[in-house]
């Protein structure tokens, strides 16, 4: 899913490996339990861009504020394509997000000497100051703009 878009160094692929079976590992997940525990979801859209142009291949995921941290419900997130859009999933592909308000963090992977294009400025939900809501029905976010 992420590696896709840019060239990952040997020491980032155990990191990125990880990262990928465990969004699989719930995206995957098809027992009724687990159906019938999941909150309504809503389509969101939205676009981020940095310095006015698109950020291709960076990591939205949004955090809910009235949430404890320890919550086991999955986080929405995304990836953001070649014109600076991106579709939020939660249990599936571009399923949306459950309603509420949102702490949303952004991670921009680069190339092998540098972990974060962002420096690390958006990826720590207890330090962004990016804020979401997601309503009941379809959501168009305003776009995110980054310097």
């Amino acid at each position: 899913m992420i590696a896709r878009q840019f060239s990952i160094g040997w020491s980032r692929r155990p990191v990125l490996a990880v990262l990928l079976l465990a969004l699989a590992g719930v995206s995957c997940s098809s027992s009724t339990s687990k159906t019938e525990k999941r909150k309504p979801v809503h389509p969101v859209r939205g676009k981020l861009f940095v310095q006015d142009k698109p950020a291709v291949g960076a990591f939205v995921l949004f955090f809910p504020v009235h949430e404890p941290a320890e919550a086991k419900d999955p986080r929405p997130r995304a990836e953001v394509d070649a014109d600076g859009s991106f579709q939020l999933s939660t249990y599936d592909a571009n399923d949306g997000a459950p309603a509420g308000e949102y702490i949303v963090t952004v991670t921009w992977p680069g190339q092998e000497d540098q972990e974060d294009k962002l420096s690390g400025r958006y990826s720590d939900p207890a330090k962004s100051r990016l804020r979401g809501t997601v309503k009941e029905g379809s959501n168009e976010l305003p776009a995110i703009r980054l310097k």
